[in-house]
């Protein structure tokens, strides 16, 4: 594409340092500068006044309409690598959006992990508050036999196991 594109720069360039072609009345006259030629001749001097001063608005008309497709070409690519570097921004800002959308999602999820590790440690921790309770109670009416309170123990100790488990989960999150 960038070949493409020099290549007719460069096809301009020449055209301009050549002489310009310009028809008039079906005679093809070729202007360069203040010479004017015909098939290879010069023939300025054998024109008239009005003559070559037509000749002469025609190769300027004809120069500056190259010169305005020269120039609409360049604003055209201009404006095309404006839309792609515009494009390409926006891709990278949604890049960058997905990319924190995702880090607040981890966030999130870290947050909610962390609250749920809170409530399953306050449930541990009233449970075994509340057989401790009822143990002591028990134990101080006196109702428990060897057997019932060795259940008790075990039960207290499974439920206080349950909250260092609980502990240790917060800690990590």
């Amino acid at each position: 594409m960038k070949s493409i594109i020099t290549l007719i720069i460069i096809l301009l360039g020449v055209s301009f340092t050549f002489a310009q072609e310009v028809t008039l009345d079906d005679k093809k006259y070729q202007v360069d500068d203040k010479t004017i030629w015909s098939n290879g001749t010069d023939v300025t001097n054998a024109l008239n006044e009005e003559q070559q001063q037509k000749i002469y608005n025609l190769a300027e008309e004809k120069q500056n309409a190259i010169k305005q497709i020269e120039l609409e070409k360049k604003a055209s690519e201009k404006a095309k690598k404006q839309a792609e570097k515009q494009a390409k921004q926006l891709k990278k800002l949604e890049k960058q959006q997905k990319k924190t959308q995702k880090a607040l999602k981890k966030k999130e999820n870290a947050i909610a992990k962390k609250a749920k590790a809170e409530k399953q440690l306050a449930k541990a921790e009233k449970e075994a508050k509340k057989a401790q309770s009822k143990y002591e109670k028990l134990s101080k009416k006196g109702k428990l036999s060897t057997e019932d309170e060795a259940k008790w123990l075990k039960k207290i100790e499974k439920l206080n196991a349950k909250v260092t488990k609980a502990e240790k989960k917060l800690k990590k999150l």
